[in-house]
C-alpha cells in the first residue's frame, strides 16, 4: 500500500512537535494583546531559545514571530500615543476606529501565521519574512 504525499505546500519532514511550537511561536501574539504588549514578544524569544538547536523550522518561524512583534508593538504603541495626544483636539477621537482596525489586523496575521504553521506550511511574513534565514 503506498502512501499518498503530504498535501501540496507542507514540508513533510516535520514532526508534530515542530508544528505545534512553531504554531505557538506564532500565537504568542495573543499574550501580547492580553498584556498590552511585552508578553508575546517574550515569549516568542522563549520558544525561540529553547528550539534554537532543535529544529530549524521553528527556530524561523519563532524568530519571525518575534521580529514582527516587535515591529507591531512599536507601530501601535506609536500610533496610539499619536492618537491619545491628538484626542485632546478632538481630531485623535476621528482616528480611534483606524487604530483598532489596525491593531486587529495585525493580530489576525499573526493568527494566521499560527495557523500556517499548525499545517506544516512554511509562513513567511510580508517583509519580514525573507530577511530571516
Amino acid at each position: 500500500m503506498q502512501q499518498s504525499p503530504p498535501p501540496a505546500g507542507t514540508l513533510p519532514d516535520l514532526t508534530s512537535d515542530d508544528k505545534t511550537w512553531a504554531a505557538l511561536s506564532h500565537a504568542t501574539i495573543l499574550l501580547g494583546v492580553l498584556s498590552g504588549g511585552p508578553l508575546g514578544p517574550l515569549a516568542a524569544f522563549a520558544i525561540w531559545l529553547i528550539k534554537q538547536d532543535k529544529s530549524p523550522y521553528v527556530r524561523r518561524q519563532a524568530m519571525q514571530s518575534l521580529i514582527y512583534q516587535m515591529v507591531m508593538l512599536v507601530i501601535t504603541w506609536s500610533m496610539w500615543l499619536a492618537i491619545g495626544l491628538l484626542s485632546a483636539v478632538l481630531v485623535g477621537l476621528c482616528c480611534i476606529p483606524a487604530g483598532l482596525i489596525i491593531s486587529l489586523l495585525a493580530v489576525i496575521y499573526g493568527c494566521y501565521g499560527a495557523y500556517e504553521c499548525s499545517q506544516g506550511r512554511d509562513f513567511s511574513y510580508w517583509l519580514i519574512g525573507d530577511l530571516i534565514a
